[in-house]
């Protein structure tokens, strides 16, 4: 099944090879448009006051058509994977431009190196982490020494909400993580906690005889659930792994993902829907301060972006053009 239809490459990192690799091979593979993206920081007006030689938007744009000329080698480098490549390059706030341009042009996937890592090797940035509130749709953050293939594929579910927006999700986070695991071949961890609201604070009252028969109970329900999940393709897979566990949910995604050595993370990042989502869920805030793969972070249905359309973007013959 072709998965995405057009996707976006932020191509302004500084190793930005294994992104703009890895989003080549799946625009080829799902005959989806391609769309290589650079953003350009505005000119701190402090140095306005210092620059004679030209105004500050002046240097601005000679750096934006700069980064477009390298763009257009970028692409000229792979435009042998036929499918349609474009380039762009914008001015302002990174997340917020990238953002932009997904809504103006319907992009169905974004991928980018992580902006950085810290000296134990864990995941963090600005731009990453602002693309994780704010993008409306799939994210896909690469380690920089990213190369080949995934192996161990972590899908981080919900299985103790029921409303249907958190249902929908999960089975998006699986349809991705499968899709995925299908093309590198990889192992395909599912990953579920539970745990007994309140347990500590209803043993002193109820009894160790009726928490564990609750407990029991409970366990019974989000088994129940996770089996109607991991339906057909899934359940005649023979490279899918269940982890269902007790506890905390970031707590259990990052043991397992470091028991397997997970090498790619899908999971959802967003749990407020109708309005503007500027806030990451619990779990998934703890779990992305501490990993060490490489993520695919999803929004639920429903998903509204603070960022506006009509944003605009370099056009090196005339003046920064609207987005339409």
């Amino acid at each position: 099944m072709k998965r995405y239809h057009n996707i976006l490459v932020y191509a302004g990192t500084q190793h930005r090879d294994s992104a703009v690799t890895r989003a080549a091979q799946l625009a080829m593979e799902n005959h989806a448009s391609l769309t290589l993206m650079d953003v350009v920081k505005p000119m701190p007006s402090v140095l306005g006051l210092m620059t004679e030689v030209a105004k500050p938007d002046e240097i601005e744009r000679l750096v934006a058509a700069d980064r477009k000329r390298r763009l257009m080698e970028i692409a000229s480098e792979i435009s042998d994977i036929g499918v349609q490549i474009d380039v762009c390059v914008a001015i302002g706030d990174a997340a917020t431009e990238i953002t932009r341009r997904v809504i103006d042009d319907d992009h169905d996937l974004v991928v980018k190196n992580a902006d950085a890592f810290s000296p134990t090797g864990r995941l963090f940035g600005s731009i990453g982490a602002s693309l994780l509130r704010i993008c409306p749709c799939p994210v896909m953050l690469l380690k920089p020494q990213l190369h080949g293939e995934f192996d161990q594929i972590v899908a981080a579910i919900d299985v103790e909400s029921t409303d249907q927006v958190h249902r929908d999700l999960n089975r998006q986070i699986l349809e991705h993580a499968y899709s995925i695991a299908l093309r590198d071949k990889a192992t395909l961890h599912v990953v579920a906690a539970w745990q007994l609201w309140m347990e500590d604070a209803i043993l002193p009252h109820a009894g160790s005889v009726k928490v564990e028969a609750m407990r029991r109970e409970h366990h019974s329900r989000v088994q129940s659930a996770i089996d109607e999940l991991l339906q057909a393709p899934f359940a005649d897979a023979d490279d899918v792994r269940v982890h269902l566990r007790q506890g905390g949910g970031a707590s259990v995604i990052r043991d397992v993902a470091d028991e397997v050595e997970a090498d790619l993370m899908v999971m959802g990042t967003v749990c407020r829907t109708g309005i503007a989502g500027v806030l990451i869920g619990n779990t998934a805030e703890t779990v992305l301060s501490d990993i060490n793969c490489s993520l695919l972070a999803l929004k639920p249905d429903g998903f509204q972006s603070p960022v506006q359309r009509s944003g605009s973007v370099f056009n090196e013959e005339d003046e920064p053009l609207p987005l339409v």
